[in-house]
């Protein structure tokens, strides 16, 4: 017991000193690069971004808009200046290890105090200034997001679910067990009493179609969407049907085509003008078998900023080889093989993708998964670069009910905002590479620039 004490305490210090402390000014000019606002507009070269306190001002072309004579001008000249990245799906109590069994054993203990902070660092450094966990319980998320709230810890804002409601459990250390129509009323009434901020379903296709309306609309009685997470593709059809806002996750089917039933039931939504929004976590399966070709990714550094070396060492332990090692995922080889075909069917059936990258599933590192997300877009749902970074922007905003405060650079909006080295447009892998990263018009260290000088 002292020994896990004396660990938990030196882990906790050493998250505290490489957390990256704010720089601010009253007003501040971003000055030069290239801005892609997130409207849907043509990028703008030679731009300028003005930031008063924690709002945009102004935005546009250089010689439109007068930068203040005491302004603090930062230059983003070779740079692209973006919104900052929405990550509707993540995991804030993993970090990606390869085992979820260890991980658990290992280092619940230290979830609070350097699990929680250390994952949330990770997604702001990375770029990511909105995440919306699904998962975690809300006495745990709840207190970190008044740490960042209130600007005493880095992290992108958050938005909770907290606990699962389901049937079976699947083995997960928090759920919400509701077998009756009651019962899920009530389960939907607790968390929304515990100020959840969106729903996350469990096993849709065990319920019957009156449970599921309750579920529905004790949902909309407490103004809180729902999410069904899908284990399998019998989940897909009777989630869409019963009303549910979107879908998390690609389930464990390795068929090439989904369900003559899904893909009718995603259709009418469609038609309806009431799409299923998808958070794929597609990246999980295409990181997993990067990975098992080429393991280059996991001796690069900035990975693991700010991660206390034994938690970093743990990680790349349990991903070094995972042909020998199989991580934690079902059937991943054959489920990659047909994620392609399945995501393209799902899309020409009218669902609307955003990012919801599962980041913290194993080999799903938080400081790599956002990017990878919007990159498998491109890559397996045939999403161009300029589709994807909305599916990252302002469709995440919008999935969120949060799209009139961010999701875009346009005056009055919060001044969440990256820069990237190169030209996302032509390649979206380029969200890989922050530059400069605003949160609530506060500057933030990226782990891509920390040993480098400002551009």
């Amino acid at each position: 017991m002292r020994r896990r004490s004396t660990i938990l305490s030196s882990l906790a210090t050493a998250v505290l000193a490489v957390a990256a402390g704010p720089v601010s000014a009253a007003v501040t000019a971003l000055v030069g690069g290239t801005l892609i606002d997130g409207t849907g507009s043509p990028p703008i070269n030679n731009s300028v971004v003005l930031i008063d306190g924690a709002r945009i001002v102004a935005a546009g072309r250089r010689d439109a808009i007068a930068v203040p004579a005491d302004a603090a001008v930062v230059s983003t000249a070779g740079l692209t200046v973006l919104p900052g990245l929405i990550d509707i799906a993540v995991h804030l109590d993993q970090l990606g290890h390869g085992s979820r069994s260890r991980w658990h054993e290992a280092y619940e203990p230290l979830t609070d105090k350097v699990v929680l902070p250390v994952a949330a660092r990770a997604l702001l450094s990375a770029g990511v200034t909105t995440a919306r966990d699904i998962g975690t319980p809300l006495e745990r998320t709840k207190p970190l997001r008044h740490r960042i709230d209130s600007g005493k810890a880095p992290g992108p804002s958050l938005l909770l679910s907290g606990a699962h409601i389901g049937r079976n459990g699947h083995g997960r250390a928090h759920e919400l067990i509701a077998h009756t129509a009651t019962e899920l009323r009530q389960a939907v009434q607790k968390l929304a009493a515990q100020g959840a901020d969106v729903l996350i379903l469990d096993d849709a296709a065990d319920y019957s179609p009156g449970e599921l309306s309750t579920l529905h609309y004790a949902a909309e009685d407490a103004g809180l969407r729902w999410f069904a997470w899908v284990q399998t593709d019998a989940d897909i059809a009777p989630s869409a049907q019963a009303g549910a806002y979107g879908l998390i996750g690609l389930g464990s089917d390795f068929r090439d085509a989904l369900p003559t039933d899904a893909v009718a039931a995603l259709t009418s939504r469609a038609a309806g003008g009431r799409p299923v929004y998808w958070a794929l976590g597609a990246s999980v399966l295409t990181n997993h078998e990067w990975l098992r070709s080429n393991a280059a990714p996991l001796g690069e550094q900035h990975w693991k900023a700010g991660l206390p070396p034994i938690i970093a060492e743990e990680l790349q332990r349990s991903l070094a080889d995972i042909n020998a090692h199989p991580i934690d995922l079902e059937t991943p080889t054959l489920r990659y093989q047909a994620q392609a075909a399945r995501i393209r069917a799902a899309r020409a059936a009218g669902v609307r993708f955003v990012v919801g990258s599962l980041a913290g599933e194993p080999g799903h590192i938080p400081s790599r998964a956002t990017w990878q997300e919007a990159e498998a877009l491109v890559t397996e749902a045939g999403y161009s670069p300029t589709e994807a970074l909305r599916a990252a922007t302002l469709d995440a905003a919008f999935v969120l009910g949060r799209d009139a405060d961010i999701g875009s650079i346009v005056p009055g909006k919060i001044a969440d905002i990256v820069a990237v080295r190169g030209d996302v447009l032509r390649s979206i892998d380029h969200l890989a590479d922050v530059r400069l990263i605003y949160h609530r018009g506060v500057r933030y260290s990226p782990t891509s620039a920390e040993d480098e000088e400002a551009p």
